[in-house]
Parts: structure tokens; C-alpha cells; sequence
């Protein structure tokens, strides 16, 4: 009851017991628009409601921060294999009973929250705990381009943000297309990577739009932008034996954004070869990290110093300039604004931000960028 008291103390979640429990009007959905990049500022407060994407996007995020001088106090509402569904089942287990366990399935992070006492937390708790700048949310990369899976769910998640922490602007986390090998895209079927990320990108594009035009982090946009770039294209290995690895050893997999080919153990403890053409590797939490950057502190990624163990400079030098140039006058939606292809080219000319600002109900799907404009 102690930790209860901490967020009942604040006078927007008190209100909202007292109305009933969350009944929403439309006038707190559009507070939040798609206005362009926000105002540079020194210090963040981001909350994440997420699972391993955005642990993947918010990975070298401190240390990219701290290269510029900036700070950023963060809080992982992460889950892993964790659909918006889900987040929406605990925050209403916590908000029918604050006892509830099944409400309170986040770790604590008792030097950000303050909260102490206790080793898990729930959304609410966690939401009033600090006056955040940034909220964040996102789809299981399995559902992100299947939009039936997203409401009542997504309108949930919002409507609690907007009424525990109204201070914080509400940023849609765009999740990424998986490697041209994933199994995913094996199947003859016509499912290919490209269909995932137009898919991903249009479901998401929706999403803001019907919740007031919600900035989007393009980090599906920079991932795939980077991989139309001759450097992050991955390519199998043609001189490596998929079918009988040699024991340890792992094929090129030069260009991959992906985590990809590994060697791990299995149930019975045995060396096992396997495949996550899924995550991040660090190139790709670089880029996406350099992404989630901007989105927050409105300052060009380019002037980050921090490279990570296992990047050259080069390699990073050209990751920011991808998150930068897709980051550029992103707006949420509009058919107006650059693809993630053209926004990959230094060359194209930049769309002007004005014209980025109108939501759409939905917005042509990218296409991939020419290998040329690299």
C-alpha cells in the first residue's frame, strides 16, 4: 500500500480513480501531434513500454547521450516477446488491484523510480513515479504489420500514459523488418522482408494518425534504408556449410544488421547452430539507438562520439548519417514526406517539414532505396 500511495498522491491518476477508472474524450488524444522534431534539450526522461526491440534501440542510448554532454534518465518497461495486448492485460490487472502480481510483471529500477521495497513494478506505479518527457510504445515484431491486433489495446496504453503522465509526449517505437533469411520468408508463399517492413510501416503509420498523429521513431525506416546501402546488405556466405557447420565457427555475415548466425547450447546442453535474423547486432542498435537519439533530444546524431566495441568509425559515421537522414522532418504520416529510401540518399532533396505535419489515415508503403544512391 506504501508504493500504492506514491502514485495515488499524484492529482491526475487521483482524478481518475475518482471519474470512473479512465473514461477518455478525444480532446487528451489530439494533445499530442505530429509537430516535427522536438526542441533540443540537455536532459530526457524516457519510459519505454516495449520488450527486446526497444531494449535493442535504447542499448548504447546512455553512452550516445553522454558523448554529447546530455543525460538521459530511463526506465525499461520491457518485456520480451511482449505485444501491446499484453501491456494492456497488466495495466488493467493493475488498475482492477494493485496487489495483483500479474500487474506488476516490470523489474524496479529503484534509483530511477524512487520506489522502494520491492523488486517488481506496475505501469501505473511507474508512470507517476517521474514526470517523464517521453513515453514510448510499440507492437510485437511477430503482430507489427497485422494492425488488427493493435486496438483495444494500443488506445489503452495511451489513454493511461495521457492521464498518469501528462507531462510526457507519447512516441510510437516503429520496430524493424527481419533478415532476408528469417523463416519467415522461406516459405514460397510471397512473404518476403520488403512486404514485412510495408506492412510494419503502414500499421504503425495508422496507428499515429488514429491517436492524433503520434511522432514515429523511424527505426524500421533506418534499418531498412541502411540495408538498400551496397555496406549493410547482407549476403549469405556461399563458401559456408549451413548444413554441417564446423563445430565454433560461424559464416561472414559482413553487412548484417541482424544478430544472425550463432552458436548456442540446447536443452541437453549441446552445441547448437542456430539463427536470429531478428535482433539488433550492434551495428543495428547503433543505428537504431542514433535513431531514438534525435527523437528525444531534437540534436543531429552526427555529433555523437561514443562507437561501440566491434564498430569501426567509418561503419558508425555512416550509420549516423542514415538514422540522421531518416530522422530529418520525420513526420508521423503523410504521403508528402520522404520515404525511407529517398531519405537513405544524401543526394535527394530533403521534403520541407511543413509539410510533413498533416496526419493521414495511412501513407504508401516505402520502397527500397536504389543500391546506387549509396
Amino acid at each position: 500500500m506504501k508504493t500504492f500511495a506514491l502514485f495515488l498522491r499524484r492529482p491526475a491518476f487521483f482524478a481518475g480513480i475518482l471519474a470512473g477508472v479512465f473514461s477518455f474524450g478525444t480532446g487528451l488524444a489530439a494533445r499530442t501531434t505530429a509537430a516535427g522534431r522536438p526542441a533540443p534539450r540537455d536532459t530526457a526522461r524516457v519510459l519505454t513500454i516495449g520488450n527486446s526491440f526497444a531494449n535493442d534501440a535504447t542499448s548504447f542510448l546512455p553512452r550516445l547521450a553522454e558523448s554529447t554532454g546530455r543525460t538521459l534518465v530511463l526506465f525499461r518497461a520491457n518485456l520480451g516477446g511482449c505485444s501491446l495486448q499484453r501491456h494492456a492485460r497488466h495495466l488493467n490487472a493493475a488498475l482492477a488491484n494493485p496487489a495483483d502480481p500479474e500487474g506488476s510483471p516490470y523489474r524496479n529500477n529503484p534509483g530511477v523510480l524512487g520506489i522502494t521495497g520491492k523488486d517488481n513494478v506496475s505501469l501505473p506505479e511507474a508512470l507517476a513515479a517521474v514526470d517523464w518527457d517521453f513515453v514510448t510504445i510499440q507492437e510485437w515484431s511477430q503482430r507489427s504489420y497485422k494492425p488488427e491486433y493493435q486496438e483495444p489495446h494500443a488506445k489503452q496504453l495511451i489513454d493511461a500514459v495521457r492521464r498518469l503522465a501528462p507531462k510526457a509526449e507519447i512516441l510510437i517505437h516503429q520496430t524493424w523488418a527481419y533478415r532476408e533469411d528469417h523463416p519467415f520468408f522461406q516459405k514460397d508463399d510471397g512473404f518476403t522482408q520488403q512486404k514485412m517492413y510495408d506492412g510494419l510501416r503502414a500499421a504503425y503509420t495508422a496507428l499515429s494518425a488514429r491517436h492524433g498523429g503520434l511522432r514515429i521513431l523511424p527505426c524500421g525506416d533506418a534499418m531498412q534504408a541502411a540495408r538498400a546501402t551496397p555496406r549493410w546488405q547482407y549476403r549469405p556466405d556461399p563458401a559456408f556449410d549451413f548444413k554441417n557447420p564446423p563445430a565454433g565457427r560461424l559464416p561472414d555475415q559482413k553487412g548484417s544488421l541482424n544478430i544472425g548466425w550463432l552458436w548456442g547450447k540446447n536443452k541437453e546442453g549441446l552445441p547448437l547452430f542456430h539463427l536470429d535474423a531478428i535482433h539488433a547486432n550492434t551495428a543495428g542498435r547503433y543505428l537504431t539507438g542514433c535513431v531514438f537519439f534525435e527523437g528525444f533530444y531534437g540534436v543531429d546524431c552526427t555529433r555523437a562520439t561514443f562507437v561501440p566495441d566491434g564498430l569501426d568509425e567509418a561503419d558508425a559515421a555512416d550509420l549516423r548519417r542514415i538514422a540522421h537522414s531518416v530522422s530529418l522532418g520525420k513526420c508521423a504520416s503523410s504521403s508528402s514526406c520522404p520515404s525511407a529510401a529517398a531519405a537513405a540518399c544524401p543526394s535527394a532533396a530533403p521534403v520541407a517539414a511543413a509539410a510533413c505535419h498533416k496526419p493521414a489515415a495511412a501513407a504508401p508503403a516505402a520502397a527500397a532505396a536504389p543500391a546506387a544512391c549509396h
